[in-house]
């Protein structure tokens, strides 16, 4: 049975009419801060039309230092149905800024992407795309990048415990880490030497074989992407004189060079647009001049900022999918 209180909200037509008008208010608000701050529309027509041909672009940003940002089986929805909304076309540029995460997404991404696009699948670093969208990028028949952007290592890493904090730790780690213990071990046992305590590290669960085994299979599945994607892309659009069998070559040499922890020594190291280039990837370099970089760099930070002040009291913004229709914000 309704109060008093609640029966006067019901019937009274004021009362009703403010409470509409400030979910209005709200509704009204909301609109006017996606369109002043983000400027998705009127930003990503410009883009689409500089230059020639005339590209569809989707763009993926995802927010640093938040535990949700990471590439996921989510992603696939919204950026599906953006491919969806946009049908088959002839060029197709995904921007990405994100600190990685499955590499088995990355991979469904890239073949979502190449089926929605029948000439050139470019992918655009504004800032940084590593691990998993390192992946993505390599996955392209060309990337788009400036002087501040960088793509990172792509070796596998796991979440373990240390002192109580989770860290990310390369997979390529526990495989050195075992294989050293063994040759300490047999070492100790040639010479006569006390080996109790190697045999006992070895029983930790990061030594264990079927650890190790994963890890081993983790690393060689982000390499066979890489091996798999390049020769008949990125390297075939570089290099179309070269033979399918020195493509292949190539592709080898990079995804071993991409996939080194001991070459990259950190997860989180920077790739520059120069070593790119060096390394042998398709890239188109954009000056902080040019035209074109200017309002892809002013897309990211519009888009870095709307995340911010969307951010709820109790939810921090972790993603961001736009396109010239439509945004989807992720928490």
């Amino acid at each position: 049975m309704s109060s008093p209180a609640e029966e006067k909200i019901r019937k009274d037509p004021l009362l009703n009419r403010i409470l509409g008008e400030v979910g209005h208010a709200n509704r009204e608000s909301d609109r006017a801060r996606e369109q002043i701050v983000l400027n998705r529309e009127t930003l990503i027509k410009k883009i689409e039309t500089t230059g020639t041909p005339s590209r569809k672009l989707l763009a993926y940003i995802a927010r640093y230092g938040n535990s949700r940002g990471g590439i996921t089986p989510d992603d696939i929805a919204p950026i599906g149905s953006m491919l969806q909304n946009i049908g088959t076309v002839d060029y197709l540029d995904l921007m990405i800024h994100s600190p990685g995460g499955s590499g088995e997404t990355a991979e469904k991404i890239v073949e979502m992407c190449r089926e929605h696009c029948k000439k050139e699948f470019r992918v655009i670093v504004p800032n940084m795309a590593k691990s998993a969208a390192t992946m993505i990028s390599l996955g392209a028949d060309a990337i788009v990048m400036g002087y501040c952007s960088e793509l990172g290592p792509i070796d596998a890493q796991t979440a373990v415990l240390i002192s109580g904090v989770p860290q990310q730790i390369s997979m390529q780690s526990f495989i050195d880490a075992r294989r050293d213990l063994l040759k300490e071990l047999h070492i100790a046992k040639a010479k006569g030497q006390e080996f109790v305590g190697y045999l006992q590290q070895l029983t930790a669960s990061t030594m264990e074989p079927a650890f190790i085994n994963e890890c081993e299979r983790q690393l060689r599945f982000a390499i066979e992407l890489v091996k798999k994607w390049l020769p008949e892309n990125m390297l075939k659009i570089k290099y179309p004189k070269e033979t399918p069998k020195n493509r292949k070559l190539k592709a080898n040499a990079i995804a071993k060079n991409l996939s080194s922890a001991n070459t990259r020594f950190t997860h989180g190291r920077m790739i520059s647009v120069d070593e790119c280039e060096k390394i042998g990837l398709n890239i188109i370099e954009l000056k902080k001049e040019d035209a074109l970089w200017n309002l892809l760099w002013e897309l990211y930070v519009r888009a870095e900022v709307f995340m911010m002040i969307s951010s709820k009291e109790n939810q921090q913004t972790a993603k961001l999918f736009m396109d010239a229709n439509s945004h989807l914000l992720a928490f």
